[in-house]
């Protein structure tokens, strides 16, 4: 242990072990070494019970303060194993949060009309999804009496062991799994929770810049409908590559790239998990996105 403050992550299985570390690992600990982090993966289930094996293992982060090594620091941060880090402009995350406060970026597709206007064309172009076009449907959908104005985006989470343990086991050994990932597994409880103990700081979105919604707001063009995958879509890409047009790829990797540029931490999901390998992380001006 070198520092007071450290970025936590957990990878389970060796797709996402080896995502990580090919990935993502220099990438972060460039950050920490920058701003003074210590960077711990963690590969194994923090809880290796039944019922913890029915479950996503994204309610694990609800257990990270409870780990041994977590007494050693005074802030952990959370961070999502499907996240890359723009070093070169990202300050340190914990500039400004107090101490007892939960560091959060606002659910983007909740906030403001650009955000809706995301999240209709996520419900139109996803099947199965839950519908709530609200914040406050965000919360009743699940099965809570009322809800909030705002939703917890709980891929990055600025911690404190000393304050915020006991919270997030609540969150961890008092609900239960809905159903599939369109239930987004425990981010639901825990932005209630949190929001419920007024423990949430906002801090800057660009700490949780999520491509999936930059892709629906902006770049629908690159979303790819089943159609065109497989035989035909490898026809029609070598079609368009000999008639001289940009492919597919070189178009997706430009948008990403512009994305990136944009962000403090860009936040991919595990359903955009290869879009990672086409990001140049050592992009530094919008020129470098042309296709």
């Amino acid at each position: 242990m070198e520092n007071k403050r450290a970025i936590a992550t957990l990878t389970i299985g060796d797709q996402y072990v080896s995502s990580w570390k090919q990935d993502c690992e220099a990438n972060w600990r460039e950050y920490g070494r920058k701003h003074g982090y210590d960077i711990i993966c963690l590969d194994q289930m923090l809880d290796k019970s039944g019922r913890a094996g029915e479950r996503s293992p994204s309610w694990q982060k609800c257990l990270i303060l409870s780990q041994p090594f977590a007494r050693n620091y005074e802030r952990i941060v959370w961070v999502d194993s499907d996240i890359l880090i723009n070093t070169r402009t990202a300050p340190s995350i914990l500039d400004g949060v107090p101490i007892d406060k939960v560091g959060a970026a606002k659910m983007f597709c909740y906030t403001g009309a650009a955000g809706q206007e995301a999240l209709t064309r996520m419900f139109d172009f996803w099947e199965p999804a839950i519908v709530n076009p609200t914040s406050k449907e965000y919360y009743t959908k699940y099965g809570f009496s009322d809800g909030f104005d705002t939703v917890v985006q709980a891929g990055v989470l600025v911690l404190s062991p000393a304050h915020h343990r006991s919270l997030l086991e609540k969150v961890y050994f008092e609900y239960e799994e809905k159903g599939g990932p369109e239930w987004h597994y425990e981010m639901r409880p825990l932005s209630y929770e949190l929001l419920k103990a007024g423990a949430v700081h906002w801090i800057d979105p660009r700490f949780n810049s999520v491509w999936l919604d930059d892709v629906f707001l902006h770049y629908p063009f690159v979303l790819n409908p089943p159609h065109t995958n497989g035989f035909i879509g490898r026809f029609v890409s070598k079609i368009a590559s000999r008639l001289g047009a940009c492919s597919a790829t070189t178009v997706r990797r430009a948008c990403i790239n512009a994305t990136f540029l944009n962000s403090y931490f860009l936040h991919f999901g595990s359903s955009a998990m290869a879009d990672m390998r086409l990001l140049d992380t050592a992009v530094t001006s919008w020129r470098q996105c042309r296709v």
